[in-house]
């Protein structure tokens, strides 16, 4: 426009942490607002102008502006003086080639005023003029070669040469079994930022059934995906990568690597325009039909964005906007037949095909259904009673099915008639103890049909309890068995009871630490050469204790030295830090020169509770993702109940996030992270070995890790100066390591570590072997 201008920009940091965004026109404020976007308007035609942007967070803290964007308006009745043609487009390519149809894209031309349009065509026959830069031909001859070119036009019609021939042919009809299982094609970039690429390839192998693609950056497997697209992140600014896709079928048949698509990250966060609609609804369900209303649910659309909203249509015409994939049409009439279809929508309006269409006839009204309902319910089934007394059985059973509406049940006991319930539940009171009984269950409809009574439920009330207050006798010769440095093995007589002994409680040092139904039974967890005194009583099914025994003190066998053994666990199954053999060799040296023995894996097969008490601790090392299946998960749970230790190095906060097991005992989980640079951290715990040796204000470089989902148990050793550094979303309280005790073992994390350089610095190296002596109980 000659007088006004559309501001955009993007944030690569949580928005939800951003109060309103500050406008500056050739640094004069001109607006503020809380979009991401800004229309200056009043401009002079052919002025030139500068435009900046600051965001203000909820503290009412302004960021430092944004790049300066220059722009000079155009002259009016430009359009009238332009006689230049747009630049030919480029790039012209074939995706998605079918037996009669096929999809054509190419790069967007430019022109000194704007591009309106492209004409395509088939070698010099006209075949269509779009807006965009891609266009889906249909209704091709199969097998057969086609010539295709591009050319662009602007708003004063000057039409540029045509693109250079793009020569390609359709698939030919050929039996499934006979198709070779190719690598993925076309493999191109969605969306490029500093920190992310998302990309796409064609779906040539769509003849087959894809069962996943096996996507790899720099040749390092990181996902595994159905879609035929892919989202990068966690990439370095200005940085090259090559991207390859492979194919698995259902048989398990893979194909080779993709030829690599190599890119560059960009300096600035800069997205692509997106001109692709999501994918079309499927498989619309009818739900909760009655007369007058109904409702749809359907499978979620995908986007390379994200999808908005989804549009429903009625007999062809559109009646509302939902944003999920569900929506509730009310209003219908009666005995009525209606079409059905979905279509879905992006940010940008890109507009999905409908869904094939759904047809449904609306129930008759009520009133039509009990004149001519003659058929009774379903018989109740499953009757059973959940709980018994003396005096009471709740009954409960599965609900009828008729054609009309189930309006009651009657219950029964012992033949007669007892009650009438609109629920599938009763609870029958008033009972005599230890009596038989007998129950049934009918089912009733509005039209007052009666089904057969369900298969009767026959059992007999609890008998009245006998009230014991008899103590067993105490328990007498406690002696003690096998002794080690850790355990005892206590042994003692058998004690007696009017009614029966259940199980004896041992007291150790006058607390309670366990029951046995034995007599005899292993104290474990104890203090090597320390003295301890036990005692045992016994209990009966009342719960009625005896006194105690007599105290029998003894001491456990003094420890043997052992060398203390580590395992260090790489495991990704996201990003995957190039750090990591750093931080390998990094402990092998620290375990060299501090008597300790490193073990490295990344075989999650390894998480066995035999294998796992081999060892003091168990560092997790930059691992990414969900890395233990359930069997593993719980053999590292009681690893740490039975007192063994833990530690994570930074990305060991972005593992495991279904597993809320251990984001309690990590202490918090990854929440993103801006740019790497410098920032001061301040040591608020110089009593642990790990911070001991740090100065009060420690300044460094690093990945500046952000969290969520805090426990509030974690010990602070180092707070992350915020105020010295961008893209801190934690405040003040910004933890970067912490120590505390978890579910019966230690566990120490520590943010740092992103970087090889990391591993070189003497006081970080103090740091790691600080949290690691702290595990090891040094």
């Amino acid at each position: 426009m000659t007088n006004s201008v559309e501001l955009t920009w993007e944030l690569e940091i949580n928005a939800s942490v951003v109060k309103e965004y500050r406008i500056f026109q050739d640094t004069l404020q001109i607006g503020n607002v809380n979009t991401k976007s800004y229309k200056v308007t009043d401009l002079i035609a052919g002025d030139s102008y500068k435009f900046s942007v600051a965001a203000v967070d909820l503290t009412g803290k302004e960021s430092k502006p944004s790049n300066v964007v220059e722009v000079e308006t155009p002259l009016e009745n430009i359009q009238e003086q332009d006689t230049i043609a747009p630049t030919v487009p480029i790039g012209l390519k074939a995706s998605d080639i079918q037996m009669n149809s096929m999809k054509l894209a190419w790069n967007a031309a430019t022109d000194s005023v704007g591009v309106t349009n492209y004409t395509i065509y088939n070698d010099t026959i006209f075949v269509a003029k779009v807006a965009d830069t891609l266009y889906l031909l249909e209704n091709l001859e199969e097998g057969t070669e086609y010539s295709f070119r591009v050319s662009a036009s602007d708003a004063a019609e000057n039409e540029s040469m045509r693109s250079e021939a793009l020569f390609v042919s359709t698939i030919e009809d050929v039996e499934t079994d006979s198709i070779v299982l190719e690598a993925p094609k076309d493999l191109q970039v969605a969306e490029l930022g500093s920190t992310m690429a998302s990309f796409t390839w064609s779906t040539e192998n769509d003849s087959i059934q894809v069962s996943e693609y096996t996507v790899y950056v720099d040749s390092v497997l990181v996902a595994n995906t159905t879609k035929p697209e892919y989202v990068a992140e966690s990439l370095n600014p200005n940085t090259t990568y090559s991207l390859s896709v492979a194919v698995t079928d259902n048989f398990g048949n893979k194909s080779n690597k993709s030829d690599p698509l190599n890119l560059t990250t960009l300096d600035e966060r800069v997205v692509f325009k997106d001109t692709i609609a999501p994918t079309v609804p499927k498989s619309i369900i009818v739900d909760t039909l009655t007369s007058s209303s109904l409702k749809l649910t359907w499978i979620a659309s995908f986007d390379s964005i994200g999808v908005v909203n989804y549009r429903v249509f009625q007999d062809e015409k559109l009646i509302d906007t939902t944003t999920e994939p569900n929506y509730s049409v009310e209003n219908l009439s009666a005995n009525t037949e209606y079409t059905f279809s979905v279509s879905a929508t992006d940010e940008v309006q890109n507009e999905s095909q409908q869904s094939e269409p759904v047809l449904v006839r609306t129930e008759l009204e009520i009133a039509e259904r009990k004149a001519i309902d003659v058929t009774a319910p379903t018989v109740p089934e499953s009757l059973s009673s959940d709980e018994i007394t003396q005096t009471t059985v709740d009954l409960s059973w599965e609900a009828s099915r008729d054609s009309v509406g189930v309006s009651g049940y009657r219950v029964f006991q012992n033949g007669k008639f007892l009650v009438m319930t609109t629920k599938v539940a009763y609870k029958v009171e008033n009972l005599a103890a230890g009596t038989e009984y007998a129950f049934s269950v009918s089912a009733i409809d509005e039209a007052q049909n009666e089904s057969k009574q369900s298969t009767l439920l026959e059992l007999t009330t609890e008998a009245e309890v006998y009230v014991d207050d008899v103590s067993p006798s105490i328990p007498a010769s406690l002696m003690a068995g096998e002794i080690t440095e850790n355990s005892i093995n206590l042994q003692w007589g058998t004690a007696t009871d009017n009614i029966g002994v259940t199980e004896y409680i041992i007291y150790q040092n006058g607390q309670r630490v366990k029951a046995a139904t034995a007599t005899s039974s292993v104290v474990n967890g104890l203090a090597s050469n320390t003295e301890y005194s036990f005692s045992i009583s016994a209990t009966d099914t009342a719960q009625n204790e005896s006194q105690q025994s007599e105290t029998l003190t003894i001491s456990t066998l003094e420890k043997e030295q052992t060398v203390d053994k580590i395992l260090v666990f790489t495991k990704t199954a996201e990003f995957r830090h190039g750090s990591i053999e750093k931080g390998i060799s990094t402990f092998n040296s620290l375990g060299a020169a501090n008597n300790f023995e490193v073990d490295q894996t990344e075989d999650a097969t390894d998480f066995t509770l035999n294998n796992l008490s081999r060892y003091k601790a168990v560092v997790f090392l930059n691992t990414t993702g969900d890395v233990l299946n359930a069997s593993e998960q719980i053999a590292f749970e009681r690893y740490i109940q039975s007192g063994g230790s833990y530690m994570g190095v930074h990305a060991a906060t972005d593992t495991e996030y279904d597993w809320p097991w251990y984001g309690e005992l990590v202490g918090a989980y990854f929440n993103g992270h801006p740019d790497i640079q410098e920032a001061t951290l301040n040591v608020v715990n110089r009593n642990h070995s790990s911070t001991s040796h740090l100065p009060s204000n420690w300044v460094r470089t690093e990945e500046w890790y952000n969290f969520k989902d805090f426990n509030s148990d974690i010990i602070p050793l180092i707070q992350l100066d915020e105020s010295t550094y961008t893209g801190g979303t934690n405040g003040v309280d910004h933890p970067f390591s912490w120590y505390h005790t978890y579910d019966g073992g230690r566990a120490f994390y520590t943010a740092g570590g992103h970087a090889n350089a990391s591993y070189d610095e003497p006081d970080f190296r103090n740091h790691l072997l600080g949290g690691l002596m702290y595990c090891l109980g040094r």
